[in-house]
């Protein structure tokens, strides 16, 4: 006897373990969802079904108790075969003559929705029996729930609660009501039948028949249920949200078939969409096609909102995201420069810098407004946003240190060596991703936030004072015409922000930032076409603006961090280190690091008569009567273009006659820059064209005679300009003034077009 015990229990395991266990093997769509759970998109599954994958989240008690009622009462009690229901069935289908009911509990429901397109017979209906038994050993009521609920049809290519919530009400399974509850309790009875928009009354018919059904159970109260008849049926499928359209294709590249809750903010990205559109639908009229925009949190570098490309537009390059792809950085850079060069103690927060027209080999690089101003402090030249100073910042540091600078930053687009680039590299000569850029000014604000933290591992290569100067020069920027007062109004958000233009005006950058957000606009054409208007503070500021007004309002801004600061003499005029010869100084905090510039080279002790008329010598005028004075004294190149921007700029006075010159240069060429070689211009049809020298005196009023080897060229006064045609090889260019001060060159001439 106890044999035969042990002989049918090893049967009857054996069995168990024959049985299929209920698996479902069935692709799922990627589903993508916001920070509070608001559906911002999904994708297809790979078999055309929209079938979500398991949220892992409960089944709503709406939904559970209309479905139990429905499909099954007694589903709590049967271990997944309830032979009374079986029973009835069957007499119900001898007494029709037809198949009218299968008796088939939730359980063996779930076995049959895992085997496919089966045909249904005795056999098949056996084995659905055996598997829900095991179900029932396997899984808890919950679990077998939570899978048919995963799984059931709901017409068309609609698998799943969640897929038909979203498809039918536009809304998550939580928020159903009782008549949706009730609608999806019964649609998968016969999907292709009651298919929501056909044969309507059909599928109302069996929802209020359940809804009377739970209210007679005490399910729903008598206000819920006249509530609830009351409600309309859906029409048709409805779309699902496309919120964040390029994110959600993104998320689908990376996680294919799974439910990812993101970072994003749904009414953050609801409401910058509609700022996108309504700027994309200003600068349409314009030519330009796309844009993008991407709002990170500084602390996390998350991403919480992303507009990948022009909202709901379909062609003209919108599929393309923006955010990733590669384009010209314009001037965007340059406060990664800045700080760099403040990090290394190459220049102080104010130190001038030179700005005229520059020709390096070729390249000749132009302030936006082609205007220049001689020289500079470098924290205007940045919030001015000058190119030629930003151009002499960057032959000054070095493209190749100033390359791994950059990727240092975070930065992977720049793969080239430095000679790839040239000095062009500041100004857009490489190219790099949106999210990048945002990633990097991000961290410049986290180094802020944390420098206090001895245990902080910053993830930018500059020191918090470097990030300091370098976020007040960005905060000076003039905001856009139509922002002009911001600053008086008890709203105003301070940020520090950048603008920049690629050549051609084929893109448009914005970067703005404070110590919680980051926001980052690029706008252009995604073929790469110019246009006119095309510009950064055009085109891409406004965007930015109106952007951050949909961020809660905050009036924070970094600490000044005052452990990494150094207070030192500065001289005034030249923002260098005061030298003795500096007349006017103030103390001024400076990164530590900025102990290390020289003093200031532009003030020296002249000597001068009583008069201060003219510049004498101890050999030439009473001693006893020389005026000792420090005068500031720029370069001439650069005195021409100060002086005209800078009324209370003195120029040196002459030399009193009679007494010698001092050895010092009084001449220089200011164009062209680059004198190693000279380029003789080419017209269309391949004749020579002039070469134009321009030059700058010291004495605004001196008369400078031109010489191309032997032969007289002219006379200039105040302005000194003259064109020369010579002949390609090497010639001498002299230029002597009416003291018989002169400027001699030996340069060398080649044609353009020579090889």
């Amino acid at each position: 006897m106890k044999r035969a015990f042990w002989t049918v229990l090893a049967l009857l395991v054996v069995l168990f373990l024959l049985i299929p266990d209920v698996r479902f093997r069935q692709p799922a769509s990627t589903v993508v969802f916001s920070a509070e759970q608001e559906l911002l998109g999904a994708r297809i599954a790979s078999d055309g079904q929209w079938r979500f994958p398991p949220s892992g989240r409960p089944l709503p008690d709406k939904y559970v108790q209309a479905l139990i009622q429905y499909e099954d009462r007694w589903f709590r009690y049967h271990p997944g075969v309830n032979p009374v229901s079986m029973g009835q069935a069957l007499l119900r289908n001898i007494r029709y003559r037809r198949n009218l009911s299968g008796g088939s509990t939730l359980t063996m429901q779930v076995a049959r929705l895992s085997r496919g397109q089966q045909r249904r017979n005795v056999g098949e209906k056996l084995l659905e029996s055996f598997m829900a038994l095991k179900l029932e050993r396997l899984k808890s009521k919950q679990e077998i729930l939570a899978l048919y609920a995963a799984h059931a049809p709901f017409g068309s290519n609609v698998v799943g609660l969640e897929a038909a919530s979203w498809r039918y009400f536009h809304c998550s399974p939580e928020d159903l009501s009782w008549a949706e509850a009730a609608t999806l309790a019964v649609l998968p009875n016969a999907p292709s039948l009651l298919y929501p928009g056909r044969r309507d009354h059909l599928l109302k018919d069996k929802r209020d028949r359940l809804l009377g059904e739970l209210y007679r159970h005490g399910k729903i109260e008598a206000i819920d249920l006249e509530l609830a008849l009351q409600e309309p049926m859906p029409e048709r499928p409805l779309p699902l949200p496309e919120t964040a359209v390029h994110w959600t294709d993104r998320i689908h590249r990376q996680q294919t078939g799974r439910q990812v809750q993101t970072t994003l903010r749904h009414e953050l990205q609801r409401q910058g969409n509609q700022v996108a559109l309504r700027h994309h639908r200003r600068l349409a009229e314009q030519g330009i096609r796309n844009l993008a925009a991407l709002i990170i949190d500084v602390e996390s570098g998350a991403p919480l909102l992303y507009i990948g490309n022009t909202p709901y537009l379909k062609d003209n390059g919108g599929q393309v995201d923006m955010i990733r792809a590669m384009r010209s950085t314009g001037s965007i850079l340059k406060p990664i420069l800045y700080a760099a060069m403040l990090n290394e103690g190459e220049i102080l927060p104010q130190t001038l810098i030179r700005d005229t027209p520059i020709n390096y080999t070729g390249y000749m690089p132009q302030n936006f407004d082609h205007n220049y101003s001689g020289a500079v402090p470098a924290d205007q030249a940045l919030s001015r946003s000058l190119n030629v100073p930003a151009v002499e910042m960057l032959q000054q540091y070095g493209q190749a240190r100033f390359l791994d600078v950059l990727k240092a930053c975070g930065f992977t687009s720049f793969r080239q060596p430095a000679a790839h680039y040239g000095l062009s590299l500041i100004l857009g000569g490489g190219e790099c991703r949106l999210e990048e850029l945002a990633a990097c000014y991000a961290a410049m604000a986290r180094r802020l936030n944390h420098y206090q933290q001895p245990d902080y591992r910053p993830d930018i290569p500059f020191s918090a004072a470097a990030c300091w100067f370098t976020v007040e020069a960005m905060r000076q920027l003039t905001r856009p015409e139509d922002r002009t007062g911001w600053q008086y109004y008890n709203s105003a958000r301070p940020l520090a922000w950048k603008t920049g233009t690629s050549f051609g005006f084929r893109d448009a950058w914005a970067v703005g930032f404070n110590p919680h957000y980051v926001i980052a606009v690029w706008v252009g054409n995604a073929d790469g076409e110019g246009r006119p208007d095309l510009t950064g503070i055009k085109a891409a500021a406004p965007l930015l603006f109106d952007l951050i007004e949909l961020l809660p309002a905050d009036n924070d801004w970094f600490e000044e961090p005052l452990e990494e600061l150094v207070y030192t003499e500065i001289c005034v005029e030249s923002g260098y280190k005061a030298s003795a010869c500096c007349p006017h100084r103030e103390m001024r905090p400076i990164p530590a690091n900025g102990e290390r510039t020289g003093i200031c080279p532009y003030h020296r002790i002249v000597h001068l008569s009583s008069d201060g008329r003219y510049q004498v010598r101890a050999d030439c005028y009473p001693v006893s009567e020389i005026r000792h004075d420090s005068c500031f004294v720029l370069p001439p190149a650069m005195e021409w273009y100060y002086r005209k921007r800078h009324p209370e700029y003195r120029s040196l006075p002459p030399m009193m006659p009679g007494c010698q010159e001092e050895d010092r240069q009084q001449m220089e060429i200011v164009s062209p820059k680059n004198l190693s070689e000279i380029y003789i211009p080419v017209d269309f049809d391949g004749h020579r064209k002039m070469v134009v020298f321009q030059a700058a005196h010291r004495n605004p009023e001196a008369t400078v005679y031109w010489h191309l080897d032997e032969c007289f060229l002219g006379t200039t006064r105040q302005l000194h300009q003259m064109g020369v045609s010579p002949e390609p090889g090497w010639h001498r260019l002299t230029l002597i003034d009416e003291q018989g001060r002169q400027l001699s060159l030996q340069l060398r001439f080649t044609d353009r077009n020579q090889d």
